[in-house]
């Protein structure tokens, strides 16, 4: 990143990895050495972009269909809608849910639970949970397991303990998504202004930011239409430095980013090999952390492979960035 951690690996012995730091008491007085070749960092967050920003909607409201979907499909922004099954307005639309949606790109699904009528005891709750987790699966096959956001219905009671929910949560490799305390669209952020002043203090700092909408121009707890697409403006104008993405993605990167490490096997002119690994559960924890490796001077361009995957990335200001996969077999870049 450009303001982003410190590095893995700067100033890295070709075999061990570990960090050197130029000799001197005083940076002042003695500038730093130049990072050697092979000297790896992971980024704070995807593509080195300064700060992580998620948009989450709840209840399957008809504004979503109307209002939310058809704007974020329009500027391709990505945002993550907790259904309820089982709620008329989910029904009412039922065709859209279950075919259209899921085939936008960046639109995701969430488990809101199956009816959103709170838990009497453990097992009703998990079969609340499992219904909507099942539909979820339906409805974006592909790798499983893997993990899905989970957020707990509002305005309802439950008879279950917080430990009872955690383990049916475990069980299906559910994580709870961020907060909705103080991160309220209409509630707490009642403008776009609102809104984008937490996701520069994000970008400022390389943290996160997030909203929790319900209706938008409509419905209920309802967000103003107008400002939700200046909010939607606002963040175009940002995603060059600005990771909009979904809270799965999001955790499973800060969690591989946690234990990740980057070590130097070789390092030369002709070739750079690195080993990326990290403590995660690799069955579960699959994205690809971004890298920035420091190349030699006269490499322009450098082709990248890790196992069958293969990408030609451009050399800016000695350095490369590209994404790879912890736990999946070594790293080469060699001049193009």
């Amino acid at each position: 990143m450009r303001t982003t951690p410190s590095l893995l690996s700067a100033g890295l012995a070709a075999v061990t990895g570990l960090i050197a730091f130029a000799p001197g008491s005083s940076s002042a007085q003695t500038p730093a050495a130049p990072a050697a070749v092979g000297a790896t960092r992971v980024a704070q967050w995807q593509g080195d972009r300064k700060g992580a920003f998620l948009m989450m909607f709840d209840d399957g409201c008809p504004s979503h269909v109307k209002n939310v979907i058809p704007e974020l499909k329009k500027r391709n922004l990505a945002g993550t809608f907790y259904i309820v099954p089982n709620k008329g307005e989910y029904k009412a639309k039922l065709a859209f849910w279950e075919t259209e949606a899921p085939a936008i790109p960046g639109i995701l699904y969430g488990n809101h639970t199956f009816s959103h009528q709170g838990f009497t005891d453990p097992e009703q709750a998990e079969k609340e949970i499992a219904r909507a987790n099942d539909l979820i699966l339906k409805l974006f096959p592909g790798k499983s397991p893997r993990l899905i956001s989970y957020a707990s219905p509002g305005g309802v009671k439950s008879a279950i303990t917080g430990d009872q929910l955690k383990t049916i949560l475990a069980k299906h490799n559910l994580i709870t998504r961020p907060t909705f305390q103080g991160h309220g669209g209409a509630i707490q952020f009642k403008t776009a202004d609102d809104i984008l002043k937490g996701v520069d203090k994000a970008m400022a700092g390389g943290g996160m930011e997030h909203v929790i909408f319900h209706g938008v121009g409509g419905d209920w707890i309802s967000f103003d239409l107008g400002q939700f697409t200046t909010l939607l403006d606002g963040l175009e104008t940002r995603r060059g430095s600005l990771w909009i993405t979904d809270p799965v993605s999001v955790h499973k990167y800060e969690t591989e980013r946690g234990t990740a490490k980057v070590a130097v096997a070789a390092a030369d002119a002709q070739q750079i090999r690195l080993e990326l690994t990290c403590g995660a559960d690799a069955a579960l924890y699959d994205q690809p952390l971004t890298l920035v490796t420091r190349v030699p001077a006269a490499w322009a361009k450098c082709q990248v492979t890790q196992g069958t995957q293969k990408l030609t990335v451009t050399a800016d200001k000695g350095e490369v960035r590209f994404d790879a996969r912890p736990n999946a077999g070594a790293i080469t870049l060699v001049p193009q």
